[in-house]
Formats: structure tokens, sequence, C-alpha cells
């Protein structure tokens, strides 16, 4: 009996491999693409968890795409063990609400660099980095931002936020004001916060510099696209007036890596509060 079974499937025509075979090779495509581009950023000197993410995504699709024998294998394994079939069960449904959750903060993201900036604002600009004493290229991007929305409005100041990091000779602010200086920005409407380390930080000290000087409680954040949302809702909990963006793009193959990594610092930022 069993021979004739066998008999009986290997006469059967293998059509499973001609319907789905066109579906792998797409899916290898792509997530070959997203590995390339999952690892752009290390070619920059950038190592964080928005590279990790999706490179590991990316390695395990290949997997699936290039081994499916084997994956069909470690998949009937699984389903002969009970333990181990919750356990799919529950990182399934985990990576699902990711996905998901993951989908909706993007929007928020999208709708953060998206909105109206007021005029007249105080401009708020958080650091982003030195390298040799000078401003990287991200935070060059902020400072380039913030100098085109003083021009366009002439009431406004600029608040420079960053403290020194450990592999910096001085402060971001420093710098910052420096670089702002030889755009033309006059030096009466630069004002300097040198004493952040973080977002939370950049907003909470800046708002101690517009308390004292009596600046308007209305700001706009000179940052990347991504990092709007984040950085408004902080000014919003701060108690401004109104906060808007003051938006530069990130270098496109930086920006997976950075929107990834943002998603974390929201989460983080929702559950913990900063």
């Amino acid at each position: 009996i069993q021979r004739r079974k066998k008999a009986r499937r290997l006469e059967q025509p293998d059509t499973q491999p001609r319907r789905y075979r066109i579906l792998r090779i797409l899916l290898g495509l792509f997530f070959f693409l997203l590995l390339i581009v999952s690892l752009l950023p290390l070619g920059s000197g950038v190592v964080n968890i928005g590279v990790a993410v999706p490179a590991a995504a990316a390695v395990c699709g290949l997997f699936g795409c290039v081994c499916t024998g084997r994956l069909r294998g470690i998949l009937t394994y699984i389903g002969k063990r009970k333990g181990l079939r919750i356990a799919m069960g529950i990182l399934l449904g985990i990576v699902g609400v990711l996905l998901i959750l993951f989908l909706a903060v993007s929007g928020l993201m999208l709708a953060g660099a998206a909105r109206p900036a007021p005029e007249n604002a105080t401009v708020i600009v958080l650091g982003a980095g030195l390298h040799d004493g000078k401003p990287s290229r991200m935070l060059a991007d902020r400072l380039n931002a913030a100098a085109r929305y003083l021009e366009a409005n002439p009431e406004s100041v600029c608040i420079v936020s960053g403290g020194q990091g450990p592999d910096e000779p001085w402060p971001e602010a420093q710098a910052m004001k420096a670089y702002l200086l030889e755009k033309g920005v006059p030096e009466e409407r630069i004002r300097e916060e040198s004493a952040s380390t973080s977002t939370y930080e950049n907003i909470q000290f800046s708002k101690r510099i517009i308390e004292e000087e009596n600046l308007s409680r209305t700001v706009v954040i000179a940052t990347q696209e991504f990092h709007q949302f984040r950085a408004q809702s902080f000014a919003r909990r701060a108690g401004f007036t109104e906060a808007g963006p003051c938006t530069c793009r990130t270098p496109l193959h930086l920006l997976l890596c950075y929107w990834v990594r943002e998603f974390a610092a929201i989460c983080h930022m929702a559950l913990l509060g900063y």
C-alpha cells in the first residue's frame, strides 16, 4: 500500500513549485533589497536597532524563500509539538501587533512632519552629533532649515540645543551657533543650550531659556521628518502654546534605520513618558 501511494505521488504533476516559483522569486528579490538597504547605514558608521531589526527580518525572509523545503520541515516539526506551537503562535501574534503598531505610528510621524509651521515662532534646533568638531550632515541639515525659517520670519529667535558627547571636543550648541553665524544669522538671534543629552532634555532645557528671556511660547522644532512627532509631543507636554515643524529631509540611505529606531523611541516615550 505504501509503495502504491508513493508511486501515485511520483506520477502526479508537481504543480506547486510552478505555481509559487514566481512569487518566491519576487519575495526573494524584495528581501534581498531590504537586506541591502538595511546595511547601507553601516557605510556611514551608523549602528543601531534600526539597522539590526530590518536586516534580521530580511535574512529570515531570504531563508524562507531560498530554503523552502527546510522551512517546511521546521514548521512540521513545530506543528507536532504543542509547546512549540503555542510559542510560535505567541511570537506571530507579537509580530503582527508590532507591524500594525508600526504602521499606525508611521502615520503619526508623517502627520507631525506635514503640519503647517506657525510664523515668527521660537526655533529650537535639536542636536545631532559632531564630526571633527563640526556639525554632522544631519545636524547641518537641521541648521540650514532653521536659517531658512529665521530669514523668512524676522521676529523669530533661535535656540541651538545640544550638550557635549564623550567623543566631542566641545558642546554641540557651540558648533551649531558657529555654523549659523557663518550662514549670516545675527548673533543676537541665537541662544545656546549646551547641557542636554536627549530630545526630552532639549525641549525641557530650551523651555527654561524661553521663560527666562520671555521669548515666544509658540515654537517650531528644527529636525528631520522622522523626529518631528516625538519632538512636538515633548514640546506640547512642556506646555508650549503651539509646536510645529521646521523640517529637513533625512538622507535616503539612512531613512529606514532612523525610522525604525524612532518607532522604538516613540514606544519608549509612550510607556515611560520620556
